[in-house]
């Protein structure tokens, strides 16, 4: 496993702001484009059957901003393009099951995979209505990430390309004495050309990998390639009303965030202190740490109601959640975060 550089006494003491919130005002309303019932066997189970975990999954347009915003009934949350030129109201078409995959994944420190290591089951699945590939955990966590063409075929295991641990400092820490850390592998799906990130606490983020920036992982026995370690560029508090708070307010909650380049690839990776992720395309011009960082600057706030597998229609009995949206100008990035502090980002 490849622990993270931080810069010096330096790197302690800045990257780490509260946001800026504007005056708040009402946000344009979102768009309900589909849903879908997602099924992912646990691990070790072959088949699909009547006894297989099922997870209701919400799709809006954000018309703020045209992102689309996948939401499961546990409150995992991805965000995806080809939402901009759908016509609603939508003759949605039903997902398409590609594959499923067994990700091995080492708690931070680890360094071998042992018999013991937990193994997190997810099935891939394709959103024939905008062009999307869908990740989803046996514990409904979410990921997404474009389909670039059709899947590549076939049932192809997982390739191990390489690891991480990576630090989260706590809402409100600037220290670094205290932070959590969390294990991430990171593996090929020869299935779709996709990277999967997976976190040891399950959470999944998903991206398209670039033919140059492919590592040569010799599989996940802990002996493949020896992965460079990130680079930490910033971190960032961001607040989040729960539903059914109106207001900001001394008391609403703030989750710490930080910002790290695998230096594999040049993706950016985003980690909070719950242990979720999120992954985007990086940019090489950024410097690490981040120089002269910004604040994140709140856009608008949303409530997000999702239904659970078996429940037909929206109501007061639905669960809802608190969602905010906010802009890093640091790395030109809009980041969702909802009030059980899970994170989705687009560059």
């Amino acid at each position: 496993m490849r622990l993270l550089k931080i810069a010096g006494c330096v790197a302690l003491l800045i990257g780490l702001w509260a946001p800026r919130l504007p005056a708040q005002q009402k946000p344009k309303d979102l768009q309900w484009t589909h849903a879908f019932d997602l099924s992912c066997r646990p691990y070790g189970k072959a088949e699909f059957d009547k006894d297989t975990p099922k997870f209701g999954i919400e799709a809006f347009r954000d018309t703020n901003n045209n992102l689309g915003l996948y939401i499961a009934q546990a409150g995992s949350m991805a965000v995806g393009r080809g939402f901009e030129s759908l016509k609603l109201p939508l003759t949605s078409k039903g997902p398409e099951w590609i594959t499923g995959l067994d990700l091995p994944a080492r708690e931070a420190g680890v360094k071998e995979f042992k018999k013991d290591t937990k193994v997190h089951a997810m099935e891939i699945f394709r959103d024939p209505n905008v062009g999307n590939w869908l990740y989803i955990t046996e514990k409904g966590n979410l990921g997404v990430t474009a389909a670039k063409g059709g899947a590549a075929g076939g049932n192809k295991a997982p390739k191990w390309v390489h690891s991480v641990d990576l630090l989260v400092r706590k809402g409100g820490a600037r220290e670094w004495k205290g932070a959590l850390k969390f294990g991430i592998e990171v593996y090929r799906d020869g299935n779709t050309g996709n990277l999967v990130y997976i976190c040891q606490t399950g959470q999944v983020a998903v991206i398209a990998e670039a033919a140059a920036t492919k590592a040569d992982g010799k599989g996940a026995d802990g002996k493949g390639a020896d992965g460079k370690a990130p680079e930490w560029l910033h971190g960032l508090d961001l607040a989040c009303r729960k539903h059914n708070e109106p207001n900001f307010t001394k008391d609403t909650r703030k989750f710490g965030i930080e910002i790290f380049r695998d230096e594999n690839n040049g993706n950016l990776i985003f980690i909070t202190e719950t242990g979720c992720l999120a992954v985007t395309p990086g940019n090489p011009a950024l410097k690490a740490p981040t120089p002269k960082v910004s604040e994140p600057q709140w856009t608008h706030g949303l409530n997000v109601k999702c239904r659970a597998v078996g429940e037909k229609e929206f109501s007061d009995k639905t669960r809802t959640f608190g969602i905010e949206v906010f802009r890093d100008d640091n790395v030109a990035g809009t980041i969702y975060i909802n009030e059980l502090g899970n994170i989705a980002v687009m560059r």
